[in-house]
């Protein structure tokens, strides 16, 4: 199997749904670890919770999308 990387992905990214939702969920992480460390509003392990699910359970269903062909 050789991959193929897409030619002017920048033009491509509006279909691209996995790369949106993982920069999201980076976004995300990145917020909940400055929450985490220098607020007392949420529990640190709530935060580790969401961030687990969030990497274990939505980006792979995101994989799972049908996502427009190529045009």
């Amino acid at each position: 199997m050789k991959l193929k990387l897409i030619e002017n992905a920048r033009r491509e990214f509006h279909r691209l749904w996995v790369i949106r939702i993982s920069l999201a969920v980076g976004v995300f992480n990145g917020v909940a670890g400055v929450l985490g460390a220098f607020t007392d509003i949420f529990n640190p392990w709530f935060l580790v919770a969401l961030s687990v699910f969030f990497n274990t359970a939505v980006i792979p269903l995101a994989r799972l999308a049908k996502q427009k062909e190529p045009e």
